[in-house]
């Protein structure tokens, strides 16, 4: 996944600190969570979209420290 699309996956730019990117990424996986969607199928793909993105950020992030 490229990391531009992680940030819009997220709603973020790219210039937040690692607290406002995990605060935007469990914004996002309470929103599309399958529990509170009752297991619909797209948004449980939009669910692991956003971990995707979360997890690619984190990777990004920890590779230009």
């Amino acid at each position: 996944m490229d990391i531009t699309r992680c940030f819009r996956t997220l709603g973020i730019s790219g210039h937040e600190d690692m607290s406002a990117i995990k605060k935007a990424f469990l914004k996002v996986a309470l929103k599309y969570h399958p529990d509170k969607t009752k297991n619909d199928v797209n948004l449980l793909q939009r669910f692991i979209e956003a971990r995707n993105a979360y997890d690619s950020i984190i990777k990004f992030k920890k590779a230009i420290k």
